[in-house]
């Protein structure tokens, strides 16, 4: 049973830590908004399907894959526009730096074979490959067909905006 509860914990932390780097992503939507615009209302949803919590200006979801930065009000700028949306996969791109140099370097200072070495060895390792691809999906030019059906990524809303600059 107490090696049960032990993955039980595991599991719940690294869900956790997921449901935060969601989090984090659309909140570095949020800093780009503000320092583009100087506005400060918007609305984050993170996660998918069932709703768990719902805050003033925030919103969290049972499944940790998706999220949604709503701003009161649309960047006027293609500039502001941009920022905006390069916020989200910069901050996922952090965190995947993060979680780096707690896999591959804070873990030297941890004695090999403890449960704390094998229980931030584990997550920092899971959490490393979930920020990447959050960065990846989201920074690539693509239009999603399973998760956030029919919606562009940040990478090819950028894409559209920068060719509107250059057209006009």
């Amino acid at each position: 049973m107490e090696h049960i509860m032990y993955y039980v914990e595991k599991i719940l932390l690294i869900w956790l830590l997921c449901l935060f780097s969601v989090l984090l992503h659309e909140v570095g939507h949020a800093l780009g908004y503000r320092s583009s615009t100087g506005k400060a209302r918007w609305k984050i949803i993170a996660g998918s399907g069932p709703k768990m919590i719902d805050a003033s200006n925030y919103i969290f979801r049972l499944i940790p894959a998706s999220g949604y930065f709503i701003p009161e009000e649309e960047p006027k700028t293609n500039t502001a526009k941009i920022i905006t949306l390069a916020g989200g996969p910069s901050v996922s791109l952090l965190q995947t730096i993060l979680y780096g140099v707690i896999r591959f370097c804070i873990l030297e200072f941890v004695q090999s074979g403890s449960g704390l070495h094998e229980t931030l060895l584990s997550v920092s390792t899971f959490l490393l490959y979930f920020n990447f691809f959050q960065f990846f999906f989201t920074v690539i030019p693509i239009r999603y067909r399973i998760i956030c059906k029919g919606l562009e990524s940040d990478g090819l809303q950028i894409i559209h905006l920068l060719k509107h600059n250059k057209a006009q």
